[in-house]
């Protein structure tokens, strides 16, 4: 068991890096596979200003570094997000269980970056038990499937929209396996409400939409809908679903919704773990395709992301 514990008070802009190596077994010369992570971890702003923090564990393979803070040959394993726009403490469990273990070798890193976007002073809190043993077995494949799309004003994120009828499908092409599990969570939040960003929801709800689907063969009209950058271009949300084929399969789905308070305000943030454990494992094949769609109920402006993974064993 690695107990990681860590707690940093910033005010820095900048989303900075903050990076705990940890040396167990035989370091990175040891096979290992990582069984379980869980505990908690939190944001707490001192000031009514917006923040975030992405949390991420990873391991290095044949040499370890003192203290890599690029992160030069890091493998990531984990990562969650967590969003803040009150003066509050946003406190979010970890209860992930690998019943198909996580590969990782005595070098392991435990790092965050983040803090206040444009001013304030926060501290970012973790609490974790890392769950390992020592493996001599073929290691599964961790695949990233994280992304952030901003609804509501026309900046930020890995791409921006200002109409509320239009969303975002995320391909990725997949290597060979067999799709064992997801998980990891996800953050949509609202901005704190001042001149920095968009405007704060109003009306009755708003809320989140979080879906990810295989599609066997390819990524289709999903791949031809990408920007110079390489993230998909915000179309209707009806068209993205015609866009699926009909043997994709649906893997998880993550709808999230606030109930906005009479005589308050829609400001808040929806917070969710993906822990979704595939009993009959799904055959992926060279080629097939993942698609994350986001898409955002209601008006104001949002931040929505996931962090989450697909764990492909052999």
């Amino acid at each position: 068991m690695l107990h990681i514990q860590h707690s940093v008070t910033t005010s820095r802009t900048g989303f900075p890096q903050f990076l705990y190596m940890y040396h167990v077994l035989d370091g990175a010369k040891s096979a290992a596979s990582a069984r379980a992570l869980t505990g908690k971890i939190s944001l707490e702003n001192h000031s009514p200003n917006f923040s975030e923090v992405l949390w991420l564990l990873a391991y290095w393979e044949g040499k370890c570094p003192v203290n890599d803070q690029n992160l030069t040959g890091a493998n990531f394993i984990w990562s969650d997000i967590l969003k803040n726009p009150l003066q509050s403490t946003s406190n979010f469990p970890v209860n992930l269980h690998f019943p198909n273990a996580l590969p990782m070798t005595g070098c392991a890193g435990f790092v965050f970056g983040g803090g206040p976007l444009v001013q304030g002073e926060v501290t970012m809190s973790a609490d974790l038990d890392l769950s390992y043993e020592q493996s001599n077995s073929e290691a599964n494949t961790v695949i990233d499937l994280s992304g952030e799309y901003c609804f509501g004003q026309n900046w930020g994120c890995q791409n921006a929209t200002t109409d509320d009828e239009m969303a975002f499908g995320v391909p990725i092409t997949m290597p060979a396996g067999q799709l064992v599990e997801l998980f990891g969570n996800i953050s949509d939040s609202t901005f704190d409400g001042t001149q920095n960003f968009g405007p704060l929801p109003t009306g009755e709800d708003w809320g989140a939409v979080n879906d990810f689907y295989l599609l066997p063969g390819g990524c289709g009209k999903f791949a031809g809908n990408l920007n110079s950058q390489g993230f998909p271009n915000p179309v209707p949300v009806a068209t993205l679903y015609s866009w699926l084929p009909d043997n994709a399969l649906q893997l998880e789905s993550a709808p999230l919704e606030y109930e906005i308070p009479w005589h308050g305000t829609g400001k808040a943030t929806l917070q969710e773990q993906v822990e979704r454990i595939f009993p009959s494992p799904v055959t992926v094949n060279a080629g097939d395709c993942v698609v994350v769609i986001y898409a955002r109920t209601g008006n104001g402006a949002t931040d929505n992301e996931t962090q989450v993974k697909a764990l492909l064993a052999p």
